[in-house]
Parts: structure tokens; C-alpha cells; sequence
């Protein structure tokens, strides 16, 4: 059920993720530095004297420019490696990976063509082949054939757990254990952020097992995973966003608009690790080296391409980009009817009072970028 309804609004209008990734775009400039450096040192063990073939794989591409953005900048260093050592740029193969639901149409369809055709014109230009293919299904299970893959690329999307953690909605007495909380927060009690840590511990060490297999043996991984800085999920604010729903919500269970029983069992399937957690479970699994880290945060306010002069609209557009990813959800919990109200009434109420921007007019989010190698 999960993987069919977790996926980021699709399509390309003034709510989709493709016209809201500019937040996501940034996570990735903050850490291309160490793709890059990952791209350098799998030219020098990978491309010999002739021609060979170089496989990519995008874990989580979702949809809109930022993959090919992305791509485009591991094309030039390999370019420019491959200059530089006096050996033959190789064929590549991008592989675009993301659950089911995800709208692949948008991603390789004209509305992007551009991008595409981008990379592919540089690629032309140098006399090397570019291939683009769409691979569907969970990175928490196998994706490709053993050996095949030369890079993996992931920027947030590993923060998704495969399941709601066992326990909040499955209570065996039938009771809710984090009720008024969407997710882990101050006001849920401590095993709450237990259960979700040991899901994320599960699911992490199975996508650490699969890429492990599907890697060549000189194999290098780039993961960017939101995150958060400090020890104690319960204690840190790492995705302040979510208590903007939480508000939102109960306001409209005030309205008669939904059920508190609904709210109460609705659960965001994410997890925002620390990077002693990531490296633990890391060094725990085995399958691969930590090459280097870096942890940076971005500011909610900085995410955006133009900003606007209105205040209220600067929110409005923060709200958008939470709703890209977050509105498939709430529809399948709640149903279509959520949505008006939410994001045309209750959510601009909340944030045109001043209050509410004093208080995250600094609001950033913590990401951990990390660079692994197959050993």
C-alpha cells in the first residue's frame, strides 16, 4: 500500500515537485563536491586505454530537472577527468530509479526533454553515447543485476522508511501511541523515536545489502540523507515543517472537516538520522568503506529561485514545496477533500501571523552527505 501512494505530486503545475525541487536542488549543490571526487577516482580505476561503459544509477529520482542537473555536472567530470589523464570518455548508462507511483511520464517525457537533450548534445559533441532508462521499484529491495552499476547516486530520498514503524499504527491493544503527533516530536513519548530509529535501521541496512551486490568491485555510492544535527530526535525540531501540519490538521478536526481518530493514525513514513546513526549502521552491515562526510544545513527562506517581496508569499511557496511531497499522502489517508481546505484556508491562516514567521524566519534543514566505497 505504502509504495503505491508514496511518490512526490507529479505532473509539472504550481504544486508538483517538478516546480518545487529548488529545496532538493540545494541539497545536492552542498554536497557535489564529493560526487565529484567519487567521479574522479572511478575514472582512474575504471577507464583503461579503450572504450568502456559506465552505469549510473539515481535512487529516488522522483521527477522534475534536478536529475538531469545533477547528471550533467558528473558528465563534465568525467570529461574533464578523462582529459586530463589522456583516456577515452566512456559510454553512459542513467538509470532513473524511483517506487511505482512516481510520475516517470513528466520525468522523461517533452515537459524535460530539454534537459535531457542537453546532456545528450554534450555528449555528441565529444563523439559519446548518452542512454537514459526508467527502473521501477523500491531501493529497499533488488533493483539491478549483480556487478552492473558503477555509481550510485541517492539526494533526499533515503530519509523514507519502506513502512509506517510497526507499533504506531498497529498497536496490539488497539491504542494510538502517538496521538496529535504526525511524527516524532516533543510531545511523543520516547518509545516513538525508538521505533522509528529501528526502522530506519532495518531499512538502511537492506539498501546498504542490495547496492553491495549490485556494484562493480570498484563501485562508489554518494548518499545525500536529510537529517539532523543533534542526538535526540525528540528534542530537535529537524523537520519543523511537519508541526505546520500537526496545526493545520487539528484545526480542521475543530471545523468538523476531519476525524481526530484520522489524524490521530496518521503517521509520516520518514526518518531524519543523525550522522553517528548513518555511520553506525554503516560500519554495522559492512559492506562498504565511509570514503568521506560532510553535514551542512540549508535555510527553508534560501530554497527559492526568485524570492518574492510579499513575506506571505515567500511562505506560501515553502507550504508549496512541503505539499509536493507531501499531499499523496495525506489524499490516500484522508481523501481529496483534505486538500482545499488545508492548503487554500487553514495553512495560509497559519502562516500570515507574525508569530508564526518570527519563529521560522531561521527554520533550516540539517543534511548528511556521505561518499562509500564497495569494499
Amino acid at each position: 500500500m505504502l509504495e503505491r501512494n508514496l511518490h512526490m505530486l507529479g505532473g509539472t503545475g504550481e504544486s508538483s515537485y517538478a516546480a518545487n525541487s529548488t529545496l532538493q536542488k540545494r541539497y545536492a549543490a552542498g554536497a557535489m563536491f564529493l560526487v565529484k571526487e567519487a567521479m574522479e577516482s572511478l575514472v582512474h580505476v575504471m577507464i583503461p586505454t579503450s572504450e568502456t561503459l559506465l552505469v549510473f544509477a539515481d535512487l529516488g529520482c522522483s521527477t522534475g530537472a534536478n536529475a538531469f542537473v545533477t547528471h550533467s555536472s558528473i558528465m563534465g567530470t568525467i570529461s574533464i577527468t578523462c582529459k586530463k589523464l589522456d583516456r577515452p570518455m566512456p559510454e553512459i548508462q542513467l538509470l532513473l530509479n524511483d517506487l511505482p507511483g512516481n510520475d516517470f511520464n513528466t520525468l522523461l517525457g517533452p515537459a524535460l526533454s530539454s534537459y535531457k537533450e542537453r546532456i545528450s548534445e554534450s555528449m555528441r559533441e565529444i563523439g559519446v553515447s548518452f542512454y537514459t532508462a526508467a527502473v521501477s521499484g523500491s531501493f529497499y529491495t533488488k533493483l539491478f543485476p549483480k556487478r552492473s552499476v558503477h555509481f550510485i547516486y541517492s539526494c533526499a530520498s533515503l530519509h523514507w522508511l519502506s513502512q509506517v514503524p510497526f507499533g504506531l499504527s498497529n498497536a496490539t491493544d488497539g491504542t494510538v501511541i502517538n496521538r496529535r503527533s504526525l511524527w516524532i516530536s516533543n510531545k511523543s513519548p520516547p518509545i516513538v523515536s525508538r521505533l522509528y530509529l529501528e526502522q530506519f535501521q532495518r531499512d538502511f541496512s537492506l539498501f546498504l545489502k542490495h547496492r553491495c551486490e549490485e556494484l562493480h568491485s570498484e563501485g562508489r555510492m554518494t548518499l545525500i540523507i536529510p537529517g539532523r544535527v543533534g542526538a535526540n530526535a525528540l528534542t530537535e525540531e529537524s523537520a519543523p515543517w511537519i508541526s505546520w501540519y500537526e496545526d493545520g490538521l487539528q484545526d480542521l478536526v475543530s471545523e468538523g472537516i476531519v476525524k481526530a481518530a484520522d489524524v490521530n493514525s496518521f503517521n509520516v513514513p520518514f526518518y531524519y538520522p543523525s550522522m553517528a546513526e548513518v555511520k553506525s549502521i554503516i560500519h554495522t552491515e559492512g559492506s562498504f568503506e565511509i570514503i568521506n562526510d560532510h553535514a551542512y544545513e540549508i535555510l527553508y527562506s534560501n530554497c527559492l529561485d526568485v524570492i518574492p517581496a510579499d513575506t506571505d508569499k515567500i511562505w506560501e511557496k515553502i507550504i508549496n514545496i512541503s505539499r509536493a511531497v507531501l499531499e499523496p499522502l495525506l489524499v490516500s489517508h484522508f481523501g481529496d477533500s483534505i486538500i482545499q481546505p488545508l492548503f487554500s484556508s487553514t495553512l495560509p491562516k497559519m502562516y500570515a501571523k507574525e508569530s508564526f514567521k518570527e519563529k521560522y524566519k531561521l527554520a533550516s534543514q540539517a543534511n548528511l552527505a556521505i561518499s562509500l566505497k564497495k569494499k
